[in-house]
């Protein structure tokens, strides 16, 4: 008999493997009360450039501080000195070990969830996360606005981090990465459709940041600000697939065309690359890392529509 039954253990450890596993991450957005159901088991990454209102204004309980400004470093690639990348396989390994995450967490990134800004600093953790092939990690819809709009309390206790083990053990996912070369020929390739995520005033050459060396766009892009997912004051919760279609089908974009996002430094996009290719389902999505911040660092590639001048 207990032959059998271990004969039996075997049998249903191999054909439902799910059960090895305390928790298994339902999508890529969650609910708060998943949230509060599953709240022991995760570990919580709470996205922010306000650090003080961490501890100040508050956070779900658990939730380790990650600095926003922290997410991405300078790198030099190709001889020239890029900031605002994500990091090398090493630098990722030791961030995230720093910030609690092994290879075997349940992790949840959320964040203020007042601000479209706020869902673009986290949404950036999220696309390294899969870049560098971690699966288990999903992101709090509304994030901590919609925790206390949900009539959960926010905790104002200090957090101590427990260190985690964190080895990047897959190969990178290129398939959500886009490269210069792939920006170049892009341009010329009408099935791939560049978006530029950025406000309209940046788009069409009014304005520039100060990391960004020239006016205007990458030519034959398209626009779609990025706060055209949240248009609407309180919690910034994502729109849904339907929704997602409206909006980029009203500006004569085709969210199921092979698409390269970038902005002015591939952070405001990663929102978007969330929404088309998490949400929405489409695959063919890209995230321009280097961005116009790489771009216009070489003064030969191409803008186009610079009204400022």
């Amino acid at each position: 008999m207990l032959l059998r039954f271990l004969q039996t253990i075997i049998f249903s450890w191999a054909i439902f493997p799910a059960f090895a596993y305390s928790l298994v991450i339902p999508s890529p957005l969650v609910d708060t009360d998943w949230v509060s159901e599953n709240i022991e088991d995760l570990v919580i990454l709470d996205v922010r450039k306000d650090l003080d209102s961490f501890s100040e204004q508050g956070h779900i309980r658990g939730a380790n501080l990650v600095n926003t400004k922290k997410v991405r470093v300078t790198r030099t690639i190709d001889g020239v000195e890029l900031t605002r990348m994500r990091p090398d396989q090493a630098g990722f390994e030791r961030f995230m070990s720093a910030h609690g995450v092994s290879n075997n967490s349940i992790v949840l990134i959320t964040h203020q969830g007042q601000t479209p800004g706020d869902v673009a600093g986290a949404a950036r953790l999220y696309w390294q996360m899969k870049y560098y092939g971690f699966e288990q990690v999903s992101m709090l819809d509304g994030g901590d606005a919609a925790w206390t709009a949900s009539m959960e309390e926010l905790s104002k206790d200090s957090t101590k981090v427990k260190s985690g083990q964190f080895n990047f053990e897959n190969n990178a996912n290129n398939k959500i990465l886009a490269t210069i070369e792939e920006v170049r020929l892009a341009i010329l390739d009408p099935s791939i459709q560049l978006v530029d995520t950025r406000s309209l005033r940046f788009h069409v050459g009014l304005d520039s940041r100060n990391y960004v060396y020239d006016l205007g766009h990458i030519p034959s892009s398209k626009v779609f600000p990025y706060k055209f997912l949240h248009p609407l004051k309180g919690v910034m919760v994502f729109p849904t697939k339907q929704q997602i279609k409206a909006r980029f089908s009203s500006l004569n974009i085709n969210p199921d065309a092979s698409i390269i996002l970038y902005c002015n430094s591939a952070y405001e996009c990663s929102s978007v690359w969330f929404s088309l290719h998490e949400i929405y389902g489409n695959q063919a999505v890209q995230v321009y890392d280097g961005s116009l911040h790489q771009w216009t660092k070489d003064a030969s590639h191409p803008m186009t529509i610079n009204l400022a001048k």
